[in-house]
């Protein structure tokens, strides 16, 4: 059968690419169930934790990649010692400083930075707990769908340099990103490599379990145990601009690439068609990735949280 395409809905979408990245980051966050997945994820890694150290210590935590943090209620109330919130976009932390002052959240500190400059080496991170951090070591950090902004051939430095001089003992970071090795039809892996891969021969390379992998032969990192589990999420709104914004952001556009006009019509047409007109939710396969620090005294999978 032959689907005929409204013109205000190819025009629709095509302006739906105006959305910046954190109002597509909120929309996706609103409208899908991946951040109560990551949620439940995040408080297994939190209750891990608590069974490594004193039952009268409170915590911290540091997240990279704040924007407006869906975990800020989790993280706020889990980490009495501190929380960290640290973005490259001031926008994202002008929303944040708002609600603290409202509120009056004196626990949370926000810092503006790139994680890729700041947490590069770890005679960079040292000097970052100080600069940045009040040299507090961190019992939690999190990188949630924040990795995206490097090279994955940078990222074992990066989590190197984040467990020698900023995670605390008995700590743990938790890592959440598209599933690089899904290849089902229709997913937000197949629909990136579908038309990157068309339009610049490009496809993604960014794979966590391939670092989780990578991470579990690193001698260095023989007190710490790395655990895993690939999980699937679900996003529909019943707005197609609000939709098209977030395929916008999973093509990376234009942020990475820069889709010619003919390119984002078609794009759009295939998504009216794909998803729209038979209101297909855009699924989402993900990885993640905790790297727990384990003390002197602590065995190997002794605790909860393991998954």
């Amino acid at each position: 059968m032959h689907l005929v395409k409204s013109d205000s809905l190819v025009e629709r979408g095509l302006n739906a690419a105006e959305f910046n990245i954190f109002e597509q980051n909120r929309i996706w966050a609103r409208y899908a169930n991946e951040k109560p997945d990551v949620a439940a994820s995040l408080m297994r890694t939190i209750r891990a934790i608590h069974t490594r150290v004193a039952s009268d210590r409170e915590l911290s935590a540091l997240s990279i990649g704040a924007a407006n943090e869906p975990q800020f209620r989790i993280l706020q109330a889990a980490c009495q010692r501190g929380l960290w919130l640290y973005d490259i976009d001031g926008a994202a932390l002008a929303t944040l400083q708002e609600r603290l002052v409202r509120q009056q959240l004196d626990n949370v500190h926000l810092v503006q930075g790139d994680y890729t400059k700041d947490f590069q080496n770890g005679a960079v991170a040292k000097r970052a707990l100080e600069t940045l951090l009040n040299g507090q070591r961190q019992d939690l950090i999190t990188l949630h769908h924040s990795l995206y902004y490097s090279s994955a051939t940078d990222w074992p430095r990066l989590i190197r340099a984040l467990y020698d001089e900023v995670l605390a003992e008995n700590g743990a970071m938790h890592l959440v990103m598209m599933s690089a090795r899904e290849t089902r039809p229709f997913t937000t892996t197949w629909l990136y490599n579908h038309f990157a891969g068309k339009f610049f021969k490009s496809s993604t390379d960014q794979d966590l379990l391939g670092l989780r992998h990578e991470l579990s032969f690193d001698t260095l990192l023989k007190n710490s145990e790395i655990v895993s589990e690939m999980r699937q999420v679900k996003f529909w709104v019943d707005d197609f601009d609000l939709f098209m914004s977030v395929i916008w952001m999973i093509l990376l556009y234009p942020q990475a690439h820069a889709y010619t006009l003919e390119q984002r019509i078609e794009i759009t047409e295939f998504v009216i068609e794909h998803f729209w007109i038979p209101k297909r939710p855009l699924v989402q396969t993900q990885d993640y990735v905790t790297l727990h620090k384990l003390g002197p005294t602590q065995g190997r999978a002794t605790y909860c949280g393991c998954f």
